[in-house]
């Protein structure tokens, strides 16, 4: 028992709190109106809408939404910081928390795109 105890407290002393608790990914949904929808993030094809995606913390930055016959949409994937990153600061200055990303999350976790159909162009 007194092994185990040492593992946990080793483990946790090596780790992170944010990345103990709360992990490295984070599941972030992705819907559109109507579904179907192409959804890259920074540049790469990640699903169709509706699809709900683990990304990693703190490595992604922007969103494009695309589909045939409707306007392409950009966006910004928003993140914070995680305040269960704080308690990070006692074991190890919060280091772990800021290289695995974990110190920070996307907010929203969510996201809808209205899209628009495109108009056609009138012939002169």
């Amino acid at each position: 028992m007194k092994k185990l105890a040492i593992a946990v407290a080793a483990t946790l002393m090596l780790s992170g709190c944010a990345t103990v608790f709360k992990g490295a990914d984070q599941t972030v949904n992705f819907q559109s109106e109507p579904a179907g929808a192409e959804v890259h993030i920074d540049g790469k094809l990640m699903g169709m809408t509706p699809v709900t995606l683990k990304l990693r913390k703190n490595a992604y930055d922007s969103i494009v939404i695309k589909k045939e016959g409707y306007q392409t949409q950009t966006g910004v994937l928003e993140k914070k910081y995680d305040g269960v990153a704080l308690i990070n600061i006692f074991w190890d200055l919060s280091t772990t928390d800021m290289i695995t990303g974990a110190a920070f999350e996307y907010v929203p976790n969510s996201y809808m795109f209205s899209l628009k159909k495109v108009e056609p162009k009138a012939d002169q």
